[in-house]
């Protein structure tokens, strides 16, 4: 509980950097609204939603220098608190890495070769390699990476997915969990995935959904966000970055999974994108959110939660006999 208070004031500290005025990752517009002037601590954060696709994302937008740096020396430091997993982190993994490999097992083949980008503490690394596959990890945080290299022994490069030292068509799936939301140029990094998938490659996102009507308004945006996808920009993303939504993933969730195929100028799948979201950021107020039961039931599940990861994180503490 005090790990967590410490974490709260450590969140708190202004995140500050450059940025550049840059268009649309999604379709290249430069028209875009202003959705979101402050991050869910009270700092200065633009966040625009694009007129043309229904895109949301950090403009002005860091650099790609002030980005590499965060996610190499703060990022875990500021959202965990720590500069190796803890024992709740590790745990909820755990249970993230089950639910990932029963989300994606219909697409899955004896002797996959598999790449978990943004790998972390490694927990579904080491997931999949008892399984049987061929697992394989990047991830740019020194700390998570020798701790997973430690505890699981599992192979896991300290890289970003532009300096991961990977062969074209070396993987036959590639998973991003909670990944793809953080990239300066998420558009490029998913032609990257597909480069190194091979032929009949299979490609798992999964990102928060910034049009959860159960969110939070005012937490909807921070620092580590630089893009704000929903399922229409999440699919018209990786369709013009050449994949094809497989059948085995359900419609309008966040978490897909795709096909290798070739890019398209045809990737213009949600044409009222862009009106559907200006409705949502209109109708889904603070003012409206609070008045709501939604906020006091998250906070009862929260708290319920919260008991159980510390009965668990207990559990796991005491030695066997």
């Amino acid at each position: 509980m005090f790990e967590d208070i410490v974490s709260t004031f450590t969140r708190l500290r202004p995140t500050p950097f450059s940025g550049e005025v840059v268009p649309c990752n999604l379709c290249g517009s430069a028209e875009h609204d202003v959705v979101g002037r402050r991050d869910r601590y009270g700092n200065r954060l633009v966040n625009v939603l694009c007129k043309a696709c229904g895109l949301v994302f950090v403009n002005p937008m860091p650099t790609e220098e002030r980005v590499a740096d965060f996610y190499r020396e703060e990022y875990r430091t500021s959202y965990h608190n720590a500069y190796t997993p803890r024992k709740k982190a590790i745990l909820r993994a755990k249970k993230g890495a089950f639910l990932r490999h029963v989300h994606i097992a219909p697409v899955l083949k004896t002797g996959d070769r598999v790449l978990d980008v943004g790998s972390g503490g490694g927990e579904f690394v080491h997931y999949m390699c008892e399984k049987g596959f061929d697992a394989h990890g990047i991830d740019p945080n020194e700390g998570f990476v020798d701790y997973a290299r430690r505890t699981y022994g599992v192979p896991i490069q300290i890289a970003t997915w532009q300096t991961a030292r990977l062969k074209d068509e070396s993987f036959d799936v590639i998973t991003a969990n909670h990944v793809v939301e953080h990239f300066r140029d998420p558009y490029a990094a998913i032609r990257r995935f597909h480069s190194w998938l091979g032929p009949e490659g299979r490609m798992f996102l999964s990102v928060p959904s910034i049009a959860n009507p159960n969110r939070t308004p005012y937490g909807r945006f921070h620092f580590g966000h630089l893009y704000n996808f929903t399922y229409e920009t999440l699919a018209m993303l990786a369709r013009r970055a050449g994949f094809i939504q497989s059948e085995e993933t359900p419609e309008r969730s966040t978490a897909l999974i795709f096909n290798k195929a070739e890019p398209t100028e045809e990737w213009q799948l949600f044409p009222d994108h862009y009106a559907e979201m200006r409705d949502f950021f209109d109708t889904y107020t603070n003012r409206r959110y609070f008045l709501s039961p939604t906020p006091y039931f998250r906070w009862v599940h929260r708290m319920k939660r919260l008991g159980g990861d510390m009965i668990m994180a207990s559990v796991t503490r005491r030695p066997t006999k």
